[in-house]
């Protein structure tokens, strides 16, 4: 028997009252110097730096800091006047990003953008209004802000002037880090921006270089050319230094115009980050400590206390409901199990207490599941620190029983056989295991060499248990596994696409989904077809002399009062009925329920019929049930369903929609009354200690990397030894973004693209959005402000609204701008001040041809939040324009922004309109990927495979969407993931050459995996290229071009596109080559003797 497992986190439960107070400690570890000091900058004797999101001075020879700001958002990127009075930084104080300025004691602070942000953006995209420098003279502040055309990342350089006014851009395109010279007319940079991309070691297309640019010139120069990245350049008198891996581990390097750049400092367990520099030395991060470089002597760490509390580290009650990871139904229905914020709770239907059964603030628990007997709840739980199962009493008394041990890899939810004796489960290994309850015995039922197994159910009478494993050919296929023989067979074959099978509660039938029906769908835009809404309900009959379901009717005489389906019965001892499976002939006993074919998941059975989901789109569906004695249509239950759940009598329903939860009777027919019996889950409460909280945060973010990364190898890197590097660090989190910035860190060791943290919903400021005008506007001499040019839009498609060129809107270009809701702009230095809270609002506006009240007239706009989509139509179109005229109307432009939804709406939209054109340049630049783009490579590589002829009309082509000219590919080092999968197809296909740079190089795939405990996510990828000879290829080197063209940026500035124009030379010569052939219709034949 195994033993029982005291349950140490039982005695944590105080923990919070005790550990509260610590949240005003001078520091985790005494007087020890503070770690995750951040974003630092230096001038003569001061630092100024950012600590858990508030900014704080201190002595640059270290000491003791003080704190400047306090607020519950981020204030981040301050940078000290060239005087040293005054400090530069962006904040959130309205929940949309700005920048201010403010005495170096705190003081006097000022706002002095108003231009609404980008809003908020996962921790790899970094913020807007990234403060970057202020001008030699003091009177205004660089910052990077995110206004280009090519996504809401992308940023140029913006002046703001600091005694108020509007913001100017630089004549760079665009921007990563840099700073301007002391004299203020060149500008060090990079033109690719990557500084919150923690991808360590890489070697693709966006690893930067460095360039300076002369803004009286307009010129540019590169600085660097390695395949390492250098970034983050900044200016110490008349030396650049820079930060490069190009020796492993990111140090800081000296620029030596004659020859090889000088390292000059030699980190090798933690990277050089976010240098910055005053007048005389520079200051940079390395390891949660800040350091400082004078040139020509030694880096010296500077070592800084924090003093005061610590506010993010204050224990406070949270709604546990607000993070839900999964739930399950009592065996009765009258109460509901969550494991919510790494505790577990029972919620009654409707009378009762919210029971917290684990109340474990040091640990997580996850997965519950309610025994079939209702007097168990099964989980798993960390508290050993692996994830183990216990089972625990349903009323959260006595002790929890520990039942497996020696676990090293994620679990997927255990399943209860409904005898209670055994649960199955599997695991990160894609092994399917069985365990008895007990003795703990483990028993490995199979092993899927394709995809992990994730679909398992048992037999009524505990001896089965059915499950899917995935084949080569992407399809899964019926399995079932006898408990007593100990072994496993296949129901169905490789075929078909069959998943969630589920006994049915008499043992007669297996129900599952299959997609077996091949419907086709027609496009909507050319004379194509493909199959959608495949799959029906399906049951196979498990014995050979089983009774058919639906049988024939016939009126006969009653032969006894009793009679009744016996469908359900038990036998003489209480036991389920034992289930015979004639695995030989099954697939031929296989019979469609009613319904037609469509989208349906979440099948579960009763006697009388089966419960399923019907998709309607956007994860939500209708609830349907079809019955088995006739052959009804199914009948819809409740439609806006995300989930549900059958309970073990199979009586009563668990609803989930519209991210709230009900238990209903389990009806057959009718609609379901949600509303009036949802739960009331308020109280779901958890006191929540940070400490706590976050240390386990931080090992499941670890462990979910180890358990989930496509190489069990993770890269060879030593993962316990990562785990220790970055442990220490845990202890210094003030904040939140502390931790993600941690795990940014940890997923950067894995040396490898699309390892991702999402920051953990909430607990940000409540945003308000500033509208804007989808116009330039300038301040004029006069005080107003000018229209100077009024953005085009697609004014029927809300996400691409411009407001000043709608019907009805009597605005024009070189227009006047006098007054906003009344309000005269002369009032205002900057007029994004007047519009500030009016995104999607409507605004009076007051315009005028002459910059004078008379004659104004009044108009009514409704102002959007951002103008990004109306930017990206007037640059495609300018592109369009431009190869229109270097061609003399040969060759056509189409430009993909991404290979999702919108990338594909582009190529449809774009390519439609211009395939006539002889030859055709598609743009991948900037393209940020999305889905593998194989049906978009098909879709560019379809050729005329014959023309048809109406009737005194032109011959059009089969397929409509085709193009037999010459194709040119762009790319650059944004073109991303699908963006770097796209030119490797085009190569591939043969269809042109790839012109430009070396993209990105992220070809490794993320198919999801569990969030963390307050509902942060760091996400693993799962799978990984391999080229058609067997090899690695593209992650962390690119796509290389056939032609390699580097985009200037000077050229750039002054209107040029080298790459477009470099293709239009290459697909002239190429037509010149070959020129286009023409169709000449002959006459229609006359002559048929």
């Amino acid at each position: 028997m195994p033993s029982t497992t005291p349950a140490p986190r039982r005695l944590l439960r105080s923990a919070p009252v005790l550990l509260a107070g610590a949240a005003f400690l001078a520091g985790p570890a005494g007087a020890d110097p503070t770690r995750l000091l951040r974003f630092p900058d230096v001038h003569t004797d001061t630092v100024v730096f950012v600590y858990g999101g508030d900014i704080h001075v201190a002595p640059a020879a270290g000491g003791e800091a003080t704190r400047l700001t306090s607020h519950e958002g981020l204030e981040l990127y301050p940078k000290l006047s060239p005087d040293g009075t005054r400090i530069a930084f962006s904040a959130e104080y309205t929940g949309n990003r700005q920048v201010y300025v403010m005495d170096v004691d705190g003081g006097n602070p000022r706002q002095l953008t108003w231009y609404n942000d980008v809003g908020p953006m996962p921790p790899r995209g970094g913020t807007d209004y990234r403060v970057l420098d202020w001008t030699p003279d003091g009177r205004h502040v660089l910052v990077r802000a995110n206004r280009l055309p090519w996504g809401q990342r992308m940023g140029r350089p913006y002046l703001v002037p600091v005694d108020g006014g509007m913001e100017q851009p630089l004549p760079v395109p665009e921007t990563g880090g840099g700073m301007l010279s002391p004299d203020g007319k060149t500008f060090v940079y990079t033109p690719i921006d990557r500084e919150f991309r923690t991808w360590k070691r890489y070697r693709g297309g966006r690893a930067q270089d460095v360039w300076v640019f002369d803004l009286e010139n307009i010129t540019s120069r590169r600085l660097t050319d390695h395949v390492a990245t250098d970034h983050q350049p900044v200016w110490v008198g008349d030396d650049i230094f820079f930060v490069s891996d190009r020796d492993y581990t990111l140090n800081l390097y000296r620029h030596n115009d004659d020859g090889e750049p000088e390292k000059v400092t030699d980190h090798d367990g933690w990277d050089v980050l976010w240098p910055s520099a005053g007048p005389s030395a520079i200051v940079y991060e390395n390891g949660g400590y800040l350091y400082r470089y004078v040139p020509g002597a030694q880096s010296q760490r500077i070592d800084i206390t924090v003093p005061g509390n610590r506010p993010g580290r204050m224990a406070s009650w949270v709604d546990a409901a607000d993070t839900v990871t999964s739930w399950d139904i009592g065996p009765d229905g009258m109460r509901a199990v969550f494991d919510a914020r790494g505790d577990v709770f029972t919620v009654p239907a409707k009378n009762g207490p919210t029971r917290n059964i684990t109340a474990s603030p040091a640990d997580r628990e996850l997965y519950a599941r309610w025994s079939p007997d209702g007097e168990q709840i099964a989980y798993y739980s960390d508290v050993t620190g692996e994830y183990e199962l216990y089972v625990a009493d349903q009323g959260g008394t006595g002790q929890p029983r520990q039942i497996t041990r020696g676990s090293d890899i994620w679990r997927q939810p255990p399943v209860w056989s409904p005898d209670g004796q055994h649960i199955a489960f599997s695991d990160q290994r894609m092994h399917l295991w069985i365990v008895s309850l007990a003795g703990g015995m483990m028993t490995r039922v199979d092993t899927s060499s394709f995809r992990g197994i994730s679909d398992y159910q048992w037999s009524p009478d505990s001896r089965w248990l059915v499950y899917t494993k995935r084949a080569g050919n992407g399809f899964s296929s019926i399995f079932v596994h006898d408990r007593q023989a100990g072994a496993s067979q296949q129901l169905t074959s490789n075929a078909t696409h069959d998943f969630e099978p589920v006994f049915d509660p008499g043992g007669r039938y297996l129900f599952f989904l299959s997609n077996r029906d091949y419907n086709l769908s027609q496009d909507s835009f050319e004379v194509n077809r493909i199959h959608t809404e495949a799959t029906r309900v399906y049951a196979a009959i498990l014995a050979a002399d089983g009774p058919v379901p639906f049988p024939p009717l016939s009126d006969e005489v009653s032969l006894s009062d009793d009679a009744e389906d016996d469908a359900d019965k038990k036998d003489d001892n209480g036991d389920p009925p034992a289930v015979s499976i004639d695995a030989e002939g099954l697939e031929n006993r296989v019979i469609a329920l009613p319904g037609e074919a469509a989208d349906y998941r979440g099948l579960q059975a009763r006697a009388d019929g089966v419960y399923v989901i019907r998709e309607r789109g956007d994860g939500e569906g209708e609830l349907q049930f079809i019955a088995l004695q006739e052959r009804d249509d199914p009948q819809t239950l409740l439609k806006g369903v995300s989930d549900y759940r059958l309970s073990a009598t199979t009586e009563r329903l668990m609803v989930e929609s519209g991210g709230g939860y009900a238990l209903l009777d389990a009806k057959n027919e009718g609609e379901l009354d949600f509303k009036e019996n949802k739960l009331d889950l308020s109280g779901m409460k958890v006191l929540v200690e940070p400490s706590l909280e976050w240390q386990q945060i931080f090992v499941d973010g670890w462990r979910l990397l180890r358990d989930w990364f496509y190489d069990p190898g993770l890269h060879g890197m030593d993962w316990p030894a990562i785990r220790d590097k970055y442990q220490p660090l845990v202890a210094h989190v003030a904040h939140r973004s502390d931790l993600d910035y941690i795990f940014g860190e940890i997923a950067g060791e894995l040396n490898a693209g699309h390892v991702y943290v999402q920051s953990a919903p909430g607990g940000g400021v409540e945003r308000v959005e500033g509208g804007l005008l989808g116009a330039e506007l300038s301040a004029d001499a006069s005080g107003y402000f000018r229209i100077e040019s009024i953005m085009s839009g697609e004014n029927w498609h809300d996400a691409f609204r411009s407001p000043l060129s709608e019907p009805g809107v009597e605005v024009s270009e070189g227009d006047y701008l006098l007054a906003v809701n009344g309000r005269s702009t002369k009032d205002v230095d900057n007029v994004y001040a007047l519009l500030d809270n009016t995104a999607d609002q409507w605004v009076e506006l007051q315009v005028n041809d002459r910059p004078v009240p008379g004659g104004a007239r009044t108009v009514m706009v409704r102002p959007i939040a951002q103008e990004t989509n109306l930017r990206y139509l007037a640059w495609v179109a300018s592109r369009r324009e431009m190869a229109d005229r270097l061609s003399g109307g040969r060759v056509g432009y189409v430009h993909l922004p991404n290979t999702a939804q919108a990338g594909h709406r582009e190529l449809y939209k774009q390519l439609f309109a211009q395939i006539d054109k002889d030859a055709l340049i598609i743009d991948d630049r900037y393209n940020g990927g999305g889905f593998i783009p194989d049906r978009m490579a098909e879709m560019l590589s379809r050729k005329p495979l014959n023309y048809w002829k109406w009737r005194g009309a032109e011959p059009v082509p089969s397929p409509l969407i085709s193009h037999d000219g010459p194709k040119a590919m762009l790319m650059n080092g944004q073109s991303s993931s699908g963006g770097d999968a796209l030119p490797y197809y085009f190569r591939k296909l043969g269809l042109g050459p790839l012109i430009g740079t070396r993209t990105w190089g992220g070809l490794i795939g993320i198919s999801g995996n569990p969030s963390l405990a307050d509902g942060g996510l760091i996400l693993a990828p799962t799978f990984r290229f391999i080229d058609t000879d067997g090899q690695w290829a593209v992650e962390n080197e690119g796509v290389a071009p056939d032609i390699e063209v580097i985009d200037r940026p000077d050229l750039v500035a002054k209107g040029q596109d080298p790459s477009l124009e470099r293709a239009v030379e290459v697909l002239l010569k190429a037509l010149e080559d070959k020129p286009p052939g023409t169709i000449e219709v002959p006459p229609a034949p006359t002559d048929f003797r």
